[in-house]
């Protein structure tokens, strides 16, 4: 069992790791406004058995603004195993996720 300083040193190591990424991930989906577009990154390889478990020990936030320096928005993300765990089934990977509908197009 963990104690709520180590699970926030926990938190605190995988954002510095996170942050370590490139700003920006693959992106897909169609970028019209208003259509899902998501972001998939690179990040810690885990599984949803290990010890910090990914779906409580760990966060990915993605701030989207628009270059206008219109409203911002703060976007969770996901731990998604290998990127298609809904045909492989696995439950280990480094793919983590974002999905967002931007209400204007932009950059």
């Amino acid at each position: 069992m963990t104690t709520q300083a180590e699970r926030i040193s926990m938190i605190a190591l995988v954002a510095l790791g996170l942050a370590s990424l490139s700003p920006a991930g693959q992106i897909s989906g169609e970028l019209k406004t208003w259509h899902k577009v998501t972001l998939t990154f690179d990040g810690p390889a885990t599984s949803e058995s290990a010890d910090p478990n990914p779906f409580v020990y760990y966060r990915l936030n993605v701030t989207f603004e628009h270059e206008s320096g219109g409203r911002k928005y703060l976007v969770p993300g996901y731990y998604a195993a290998d990127g298609n765990a809904a045909n492989t089934s696995a439950d280990s990977g480094n793919t983590w996720r974002v999905h967002f509908a931007p209400d204007r197009t932009g950059t």
